[in-house]
């Protein structure tokens, strides 16, 4: 069996997310109208090969909000660059290490044929997300619990995705309404395993703080954790910086950064965020 390990494709935390794009948080906008984001995401590092694998994700993701709940569909494009070993998912990415076989059987994930050192570009539909929220908003705070489906639409064939749906389960936190606010996430991913492969389902969680710089604007500091789903591989260790805008009333921008602290996390990434309300 081909020896695999995961990897993290996120540039900002779960939570943090949510932040930039206004919505972890009262709604300041009317109830049941949606809000449209398009990103930017871009992610490069070796993971434990010979040469660096680059992931551009390009995801568009719409919002609706009714009374405590919040609706999201996210629909990615993705680019990913390398010697066709590494495979991007939502929250993780997977590397092999048969390249003689490839993941898929046949070599690597988009035609490589037991090399290492070569590279080659695959691009295309990545995985949707669909997810359903509910918000709590006690005195100085605020949490939001959530379930989330990775429907398999990316190319398997081309290594785009792993062809199996997850599913994930989530509580995000924001504590305090003066000018610093502290921010968790807590989840627990349940893996599908494709054919040949047996993955655990894993908890995962990220912890920051964010700071009001003004009227619209703040910054702030997060750092993630996931453990592996394989026996054996490095966890996802990684931290993030941002800032976000509110450019008018109804529309935002953030900006992230990223560096990893394992083999199982990118060495460098950036985000830009947009985010308009209706």
């Amino acid at each position: 069996m081909t020896t695999l390990t995961r990897h993290t494709n996120r540039t900002v935390p779960a939570c943090v997310l949510g932040l930039l794009t206004g919505l972890i948080g009262p709604p300041t906008f009317a109830e049941g109208s949606p809000s449209v984001s398009l990103g930017y995401e871009y992610t490069t590092g070796k993971y434990g090969q010979n040469v660096d694998t680059s992931i551009v994700s390009i995801p568009v993701t719409m919002n609706i909000i009714r009374d405590a709940w919040r609706y999201t569909l996210t629909v990615p494009y993705i680019s990913v660059t390398g010697n066709g070993t590494v495979i991007p998912g939502t929250g993780g990415a997977m590397t092999f290490e048969n390249f003689s076989g490839g993941f898929f059987g046949g070599g690597g994930g988009g035609g490589m044929m037991g090399s290492s050192t070569q590279t080659v570009t695959n691009s295309g539909l990545g995985d949707v997300v669909a997810s359903a929220a509910y918000g709590f908003f006690p005195e100085q705070a605020f949490y939001e619990v959530s379930a989330k489906i990775k429907f398999a639409t990316a190319d398997a064939d081309k290594g785009l995705g792993t062809g199996e749906n997850d599913y994930y389960f989530q509580l995000d936190g924001l504590v305090g309404t003066d000018t610093a606010q502290p921010f968790f996430t807590l989840g627990y991913v349940i893996t599908g395993d494709p054919a040949g492969f047996s993955f655990k389902d894993v908890p995962y969680g990220s912890l920051g703080l964010m700071i009001k710089t003004g009227a619209s604007s703040s910054l702030g500091l997060s750092y993630d954790y996931r453990q592996s789903s394989v026996s054996g591989s490095d966890d996802v260790s990684q931290a993030s910086v941002f800032i976000d805008w509110e450019t008018s009333t109804r529309i935002s921008l953030g900006l992230s950064a990223t560096t990893g602290f394992s083999d199982s996390s990118p060495d460098a990434g950036f985000g830009l965020n947009l985010s308009r309300r209706f």
